[in-house]
């Protein structure tokens, strides 16, 4: 794996077929997890699936060509006022995506992650603004997520969960995955129970939503093709 340079710019574009397996070994390195053991990580058969369905909304983060950070998307129907309270591996179908909607209103943020070595260095903000850029470009209502408070372990012995993310939203604590996600402009929806099984979040994860500041309702949702724009991104010094 290339070292970071602050010279050598990453390069974030959409994933193809050829990406498929170096992207299921970034998701085990990301989640120490094995082809032997994915453990619930996508294969790549299952990239190359997503690239058929919903092909605008899958990219990766190149550098000198490896990859190094990946975005997972589909579309789906949501309604804000009752959002859907389930585990990702439901919503996701496993990793098939078989709930994708070509019609749908809005995008789902499937996965999200980044290379440890590159964490912090501005890849995942730029994969975000990829995909909206594509929810722009479609004109859809916005995107939705499931966010996994995963920092949430450090006081769950003294702060019940509701408290929890709302001490998140008003600032009071900090979550690695939550608190990064509302500044990116997401906001805060609903708790999901059983979300991940996950002991560092104790199963609880957050519905999270992005609204389109560009959406149209005056104008047909989606039925184009987005062109592949290519996004170009200097990595911070690490400190």
């Amino acid at each position: 794996m290339p070292t970071p340079l602050t010279t050598r710019p990453i390069t974030v574009v959409r994933s193809s077929p050829r990406d498929a397996e170096p992207m299921q070994d970034l998701m085990h390195r990301v989640y120490k997890t094995t082809r032997e053991q994915p453990d619930g990580t996508f294969l790549a058969a299952q990239f190359r699936r997503h690239m058929e369905l919903f092909p605008e909304g899958q990219f990766v983060a190149l550098d000198a060509g490896q990859v190094v950070g990946l975005t997972a998307s589909m579309r789906i129907p949501f309604d804000p006022e009752k959002p859907f309270i389930e585990g990702w591996y439901e919503t996701i179908s496993d990793g098939w995506l078989t709930r994708h909607d070509p019609a749908a209103e809005w995008m789902y943020g499937v996965e999200s992650c980044v290379h440890p070595d590159y964490q912090g260095s501005g890849i995942g903000g730029k994969l975000m603004e990829a995909r909206f850029e594509v929810a722009k470009a479609l004109n859809l209502r916005g995107m939705v997520a499931g966010s996994a408070v995963i920092s949430y372990h450090k006081v769950a012995e003294q702060v019940a969960p509701d408290a929890y993310v709302r001490g998140v939203v008003e600032g009071r604590y900090f979550d690695n995955n939550l608190s990064k996600q509302l500044r990116k402009g997401f906001r805060a929806l609903a708790l999901i129970p059983n979300y991940l099984p996950d002991p560092e979040t104790r199963g609880w994860g957050v519905v999270i939503v992005w609204d389109n500041p560009d959406f149209d309702p005056a104008r047909p949702i989606g039925g184009v093709v987005v062109k592949a724009r290519r996004y170009r991104v200097l990595p911070r010094p690490r400190r």
